[in-house]
């Protein structure tokens, strides 16, 4: 199999050239430092070419060592501007993987010293030096961003951060086969809250690492016995390889376990474990789980440290990310609850290749969902591949899936943390689908299957409100019943909707924050009443509404 180039980028002094070649060493590869290959090209210093022809020169020879090296299948460390240069990022996505090797002003100050050497920074003092690194690296961020892996190099080691890499492009020492999917990281930006959520494959081995990072002693590892015989072990011991004191706890799987009852167990464990505020929580688990364990961690002493490891793909891209904790009551679902924001989130996708079928069709509902209400690009890739993305047998579709999902739910909790506007529209299809669940007592459907059944009414709805298009339902439905989930609500009477919609969250006095399509990858809220929401003739039809079904 044909190799794929690694490249490498970030600002001068960034540890490029010297990661880059203990990276090499690790996969067999060769290294390039792309700067000393135009040197050699050129015949002469790179602030030779800068002086007599120019930054646009060197560019121009810039993009051609870029052409060069595109097929070499070796290790290249570019130059800091490389990749902010016109189609440069389309280029290196093309021929292989673009890693950003990140760091403070501060750190790149004191590696590139003096600045000798340097054309941009020739002729400036120390301050002027750290003004220009700082504004070049603001300048740059956004096509640094864009890197299939961002690995942060301040106040670590060479080869410490190239066996890191290594591991998360899939190479090993003395491998020299092609390199696996990168990691992809998505941020939460919440000012001093912010945190990564690291979208891997076979990552679950990293975990202790992450998690030590936080500068924790001990560590409760929250479960329940499914996953915990598949994946328990493994995590427990990278958690204590990683030097800290882990316990495992399990508690009992499905929804209906969510609730105050086994909070208070899990807080008696906790006092049995030892945890003090300078502990964490780890959530390993499906979405129940992650609400759970979080929950736990945001109360137990006024609250702790959790980091979430979700092994639904539903828990992937929603419910590990944004903060939200809670149980159930009798009365409604998640009725009881806080916001506290993960430290981080660490996904192995990998793990999704040992769900049921119907469990990872119930985690799609929230993929399409996050497509519907915010993203029509990603909803339209789904519509061409979707059978591809299930199939798992394609890595790196399944990261990019997962990321551009994982993307849109991070951009709105970081602009609407605690659901005061835009994260409502994360809600769409939830206030027939929440309903659905509570009137089957949390039995026999699960919580991607109920969204999928609302989001379809919520389209109908948002057709016969006349704020969507015609077809924007029956478009919807098709992906939905393709992935293999339900479309049309339970036959309950009207009645008994109504009495569950009378609990639902987003409800402000006698109206709730109802979430309508105004078209695909558009949403939008509107204030109505339970029986707005469903009137009779929104059951006059099977297929354009709930159904005549228990009327």
């Amino acid at each position: 199999m044909e190799r794929r180039t690694i490249w490498l980028v970030g600002m001068m002094g960034a540890g490029k050239s010297a990661v880059g070649a203990a990276l090499a060493r690790r996969l067999g590869r060769r290294f390039v430092d792309a700067d000393a290959d135009i040197e050699a090209r050129a015949g002469r210093s790179v602030a030779a070419i800068f002086a007599e022809e120019g930054e646009a020169g060197f560019r121009l020879r810039e993009r051609a060592a870029i052409e060069a090296l595109a097929g070499s299948g070796g290790v290249v460390a570019l130059g800091g501007g490389a990749v902010a240069q016109p189609g440069a990022r389309e280029r290196l996505a093309a021929s292989g993987r673009i890693v950003w090797l990140r760091a403070r002003p501060a750190t790149l100050l004191a590696r590139v010293g003096r600045g000798e050497g340097r054309p941009l920074l020739d002729g400036l003092d120390e301050a002027g030096r750290l003004e220009r690194l700082a504004g070049l690296l603001a300048e740059r961020a956004p096509h640094y961003a864009a890197a299939d892996l961002v690995l942060d190099t301040d106040d670590r080691g060479v080869d410490e951060l190239a066996a890191e890499l290594a591991a998360k492009l899939g190479g090993g020492a003395g491998q020299g086969g092609a390199v696996g999917p990168g990691e992809r990281t998505v941020r939460v930006e919440l000012g001093e809250r912010s945190y990564a959520v690291r979208i891997g494959w076979g990552s679950l081995a990293q975990l202790g690492p992450r998690v030590a990072e936080l500068g924790a002693q001990r560590a409760a590892l929250v479960t329940v016995p499914p996953v915990g015989r598949r994946y328990g072990a493994a995590a427990l011991r990278s958690l204590r390889g990683a030097g800290l004191r882990a316990t495992r706890l399990e508690v009992p799987d499905g929804d209906r376990t969510k609730n105050l009852g086994q909070v208070a167990r899990l807080y008696e464990a906790f006092a049995d474990a030892g945890l003090d505020r300078s502990s964490v929580v780890v959530a390993l688990g499906g979405g129940m789980v992650g609400d759970l364990a979080g929950f736990a961690a945001a109360t137990w002493l006024r609250g702790i440290a959790v980091v979430q490891v979700p092994t639904t793909l539903l828990a992937m891209i929603d419910s590990s990310v944004g903060g939200k904790t809670g149980v159930n009551l009798r009365r409604g679902k998640n009725l009881v609850g806080a916001f506290h924001q993960p430290k981080g989130v660490h996904v192995d996708a990998a793990v999704l290749r040992s769900l049921p079928r119907r469990v990872l069709a119930a985690g799609m509902a929230e993929v399409i969902k996050h497509g519907a209400i915010r993203d029509a690009a990603l909803f339209e890739l789904l519509e061409r591949d979707l059978e591809r993305v299930m199939a798992l047998g394609d890595p790196d579709l399944v990261l990019d899936v997962l990321e551009q999902a994982v993307a849109v739910k991070t951009v709105v909790v970081g602009l609407d943390e605690r659901e005061q506007g835009l994260r409502v529209l994360l809600n769409f299809g939830h206030t027939l689908g929440h309903a659905v669940e509570a009137l089957r007592g949390y039995r026999g459907v699960l919580h991607g299957e109920a969204v999928s059944m609302g989001m379809v009414f919520a389209a109908r709805r948002s057709e016969s409100l006349g704020i969507a298009p015609e077809g924007t339902a029956e478009r919807l439905a098709a992906l939905l019943r393709r992935a293999g989930l339900p479309s049309e609500l339970p036959d309950f009477p009207r009645k008994a909707y109504l009495s569950a919609l009378a609990v639902d969250k987003k409800k402000r006095e006698a109206r709730i924050r109802f979430v309508v399509l105004k078209g695909i990858g558009e949403a939008d809220t509107l204030p109505l009443t339970p029986e707005e929401i469903l009137p009779p003739a929104a059951r006059s039809s099977g297929r354009r509404g709930a159904g005549r079904r228990g009327r």
